[in-house]
C-alpha cells in the first residue's frame, strides 16, 4: 500500500508478530544531495524497529527481498508506475 503523504510502500505484515516492513523515499533528503534517499524500515505497531539506508531502489528491493522473497524486476516495474512522477525520476 503507498502512502503518498509519508512517501511510504508497506509491505509484508505479520498479524501474528505484529511485524513488518516498508520502503520509505526521503524527498528531503534527496533535494539536499543526500545519497541515501531510499529507507527499508522494519516496524512493529509504530515503532520503528531497525532501519537500512539505500541509495537506489534497486538497493532497496534488494534489502527487502533478503527478508521475504520477491520478485525485484517485477517489483520494480510496479513501483516506477506507481509513484508520483518526482518519485519515479529518482527511482
Amino acid at each position: 500500500m503507498f502512502d503518498q503523504s509519508e512517501n511510504t510502500i508497506r509491505y509484508k505484515w505479520d498479524p501474528n508478530t505484529h511485524t513488518g516492513f516498508k520502503l520509505r523515499y526521503d524527498a528531503e533528503g534527496a533535494a539536499k544531495g543526500g545519497h541515501c534517499c531510499f529507507h527499508v524500515e522494519d516496524w512493529t505497531f509504530r515503532a520503528m524497529n531497525n532501519e537500512w539506508p539505500c541509495e537506489d531502489l534497486d538497493e532497496a528491493l534488494e534489502v527487502l527481498n533478503h527478508f521475504f522473497a520477491i520478485d525485484v524486476v517485477q517489483e520494480r516495474e510496479r513501483l516506477r508506475a506507481w509513484l508520483p512522477v518526482s518519485l519515479a525520476a529518482a527511482a
